[in-house]
């Protein structure tokens, strides 16, 4: 066993006490976990920091306050960040929330808060903050602060959010925490919580955070050095970002590995009838909280004095779930192994299965096992999971259900050493599938209406039973398509075999542009599975061949493929000319000048593809990594964006082929367009350039930089910084017309007859 002495020169005891540290801290291990484990005994102080979405988070103060101060730190996320983009691949919505869920776990594991969302929906970027509680709901937003305020009971809440006319979103948080920062305290407020056990709490300060130093702003300097751990907090923090993949925070992380900058906070509210202790708090552990007074909650005080026991004692836990992805009534094997690795002091263990309230699991019977002298003692546990289980998988079609991605249930190994009685757990998170889960590859599918003359539905079915498993399913379909199978009979012969039926349906005559479903029964489910096909009038122009700059998005790609348009994937060694001059079109797609760096080497290669006569059509590029001499006269591009996605649109040129040829383009074109308009629009370019469309928010006026046109050489360029691809990729009629027009750009137009 370690002994670990205070600065006092008093060594803890060990107590019979129960309960882990939390989860973020299990990935810490030896000296520095008992280091910190014993700071963490010294108070009972709580940090909460509150941001909209995931990475706006105040890693650097959570990291220090957590890792230095030994006070407990909560990060509070607002959304899931489903509604972003993705620097990663080209996963969105909430497929991109999973993603980001993930990434912000990894986070707060790494600064050591506690994590909590308030799973309000992301929906891309807004302009004011009335246009965000028009969706989240103002009210509700403030309930749902209050409910982790009275969840976690923070005595300090600090907040990038609410001084700076930035994303609405941000401003809309910053709005709402100051009214619930009263309103979490207020009995009067939000009832409804008192009757689910959650009681008033009132935080003791409220700071926002001020970006430069003011005369009644305390500063952090988080640029000191964690001895234990060989880093700044700072550095700390930048390790925390770089786990945000998919936001791209390469200059922030560079900021905070800079060593330059602090944190600077302007105290916002605080609560006048706050108990404070004099010097009990002395300025040096922090200038947020001096002056506050311990709680010494007995119940945390017992949590981390288990802790401190169990590593003094050296004692670790080990648990291997044998599935991790499980159905409803399955069985799963749980291998669990506890060891003492100090002086061998432990006697017996009793391992035991101990599920979440929401998890209405009958637990297995205890496993106890005498030590008798060994280092590793092990049992294996049969966990029955219910056959009532909550589907969880796909994931992203459960991102705001409730305890998503939560662990069920722990692991917990009880020691007995001497006197004293040790807890050790460990959760274990389970993806609850379906026996057979049916996706459709390749939906929604795409039906020309006029040329197509029949649908190939790819009904993807997985087994996730563990073992063999065989049944059937059954088809049915929107009048007008007729099918080619009613039934279809399957069987795996082990978890995780997939297999692909093909559903073919011939197409009726004169059908309307609209959607068709599909209907998928696997025999003894208990919900069907939807298909859809989508009829849309569209003219794709003869003698097309399209070449695509790809960056991390397949958007561009998988749309030529739905249109039967030939279409490359084009490398390094496609920019010479004869490769080049082979095709009618070249797509640089959205921000390839950021993750494609043979483009930006050979760009003039692509201008004199269009000098040529090629077509090059450009997708929208982010302000800082564009250069106006990558366009073949300058184009400076702005962070203007029109994020209303119904914001009228006035066609400037609308004799232009782009509107005409081979689709004429018309008002009903521009609905039902998807979270903006665009992004990133040009507001200054040489006079070579026509602006084609006009487009603004309301009350705003902005260039009409977002779709732009210049004849090169015997070609021609395109820039459109419109959210193009959000729509393309979901199909939209309109969309699909416009874009099909960009590419026949590329080739003669028809005579007049």
């Amino acid at each position: 066993m370690k002994n670990y002495i205070l600065s006092t020169g008093f060594m803890f005891s060990l107590f019979a006490l129960i309960c882990p540290a939390p989860r973020a801290e299990q990935t810490e291990l030896g000296e520095i976990a008992l280091r910190q484990a014993v700071l963490d005994l010294s108070t009972d102080l709580r940090l909460m920091c509150v941001a909209a979405h995931p990475d706006d988070e105040d890693g650097a103060t959570l990291a220090m306050y957590r890792k230095k101060y030994g006070y407990h730190t909560i990060a509070v996320i607002a959304t899931r960040g489903e509604g972003g983009q993705n620097e990663i691949g080209p996963e969105l919505y909430n497929e991109l929330g999973v993603i980001r869920t993930r990434e912000m776990m990894r986070a707060a594991a790494i600064t050591g808060a506690d994590l909590h969302f308030l799973d309000l929906p992301e929906f891309g970027f807004s302009k004011s903050p009335e246009e965000t509680f028009a969706v989240w709901g103002h009210e509700e937003t403030v309930r749902r602060l209050a409910r982790v305020i009275r969840e976690t009971r923070p005595d300090v809440i600090i907040s990038n959010h609410g001084r700076n006319k930035d994303h609405g979103h941000h401003q809309a948080i910053g709005i709402a925490l100051q009214e619930a920062f009263d309103a979490a305290g207020d009995p009067a407020q939000f009832s409804e919580l008192a009757e689910e056990g959650l009681a008033p709490w009132q935080p003791q300060r409220l700071y926002l955070r001020s970006w430069d130093p003011t005369p009644d702003s305390v500063s952090i300097d988080f640029n000191e050095l964690d001895s234990a751990r060989g880093k700044t907090y700072a550095e700390i923090a930048a390790a925390a970002l770089d786990e945000h993949d998919s936001q791209g925070m390469q200059f922030f992380i560079d900021r905070y590995l800079s060593g330059a900058i602090q944190a600077h906070y302007v105290l916002t509210k605080e609560n006048l009838h706050a108990e404070v202790a004099g010097e009990a708090i002395e300025a040096s552990r922090g200038v947020l909280f001096a002056g506050l007074a311990e709680r010494n909650a007995l119940d945390s005080q017992r949590e981390r004095r288990n802790r401190v026991s169990v590593l003094q004692y050296e004692l670790q836990l080990d648990v291997h779930p044998a599935d991790t992805r499980v159905v409803p009534g399955q069985i799963v094997s749980i291998a669990a192994s506890f060891t003492d690795f100090g002086t061998p002091e432990a006697q017996s263990v009793r391992f035991r299965i101990e599920p979440r309230p929401w998890f209405d699991m009958a637990p297995p019977d205890d496993s106890v096992i005498r030590m008798e002298g060994q280092k590793t003692v092990s049992a294996t546990l049969s966990v029955p999971i219910p056959a009532q289980a909550n589907i969880n998988v796909p994931l992203a079609d459960h991102l705001f259900d409730p305890h998503f991605m939560v662990s069920q249930f722990d692991v917990v190994a009880e020691s007995t050493a001497g006197t004293d009685v040790l807890e050790l757990r460990i959760p274990v998170a389970l993806e609850v599938a379906r026996p057979v889960e049916v996706d459709f590859a390749g939906a929604p599918y795409l039906v020309r209406r006029g040329v197509d003359k029949d649908c190939t539905f790819n009904v993807l079915l997985t087994n996730h039973t563990p073992g063999p498993h065989s049944g059937s399913v059954v088809f049915s379909m929107s009048p007008g398509f007729i099918l080619d199978q009613q039934r279809a009979e399957f069987a795996f012969e082990a978890e995780g075999d997939q297999k692909i039926i093909p559903v073919r349906a011939t197409i009726g005559e004169n059908l309307e542009p609209r959607d068709y479903i599909l209907n998928v029964m696997v025999e003894g489910a208990r919900e069907p599975h939807f298909g859809v096909a989508r009829i849309v009038d569209v003219q794709i122009p003869d003698g097309l061949n399209v070449g695509v700059i790809q960056s991390y998005d397949d958007t561009f790609m998988n749309t030529l493929e739905r249109l039967g348009i030939p279409h490359e994937d084009l490398s390094i060694e496609d920019f010479s000319p004869n490769r080049l001059d082979a095709f009618t079109s070249i797509i640089v797609d959205i921000r390839a000048y950021l993750v494609r760096p043979d483009l930006v080497a050979n760009n003039q290669a692509l201008l004199d593809y269009a000098n040529r006569g090629g077509s090059i059509l450009v997708m929208y590029q982010k302000t800082q990594e564009w250069k106006p001499e990558y366009a073949p006269y300058p184009i400076q591009v702005s962070r203007n964006r029109v994020t209303v996605e119904a914001a009228p649109v006035t066609l400037l040129a609308p004799e232009h082929p782009l509107f005409r040829t081979p689709n004429a383009i018309v008002d009903e074109d521009w609905s039902g367009w998807i979270q903006e308009r665009g992004l990133y629009f040009p507001d200054q370019w040489e006079e070579t350039y026509t602006p084609l469309v006009s487009c603004i928010d309301p009350g705003e006026e902005i260039p009409p930089g977002s779709l732009l046109y210049a004849p090169v050489g015997e070609g021609d360029y395109l820039y459109c910084a419109l959210g193009l691809y959000r729509q393309i990729r979901e199909l939209h009629p309109g969309a699909l017309r416009l874009f099909a027009n960009m590419l026949a750009l590329g080739t003669p137009e028809p005579a007049a007859e």
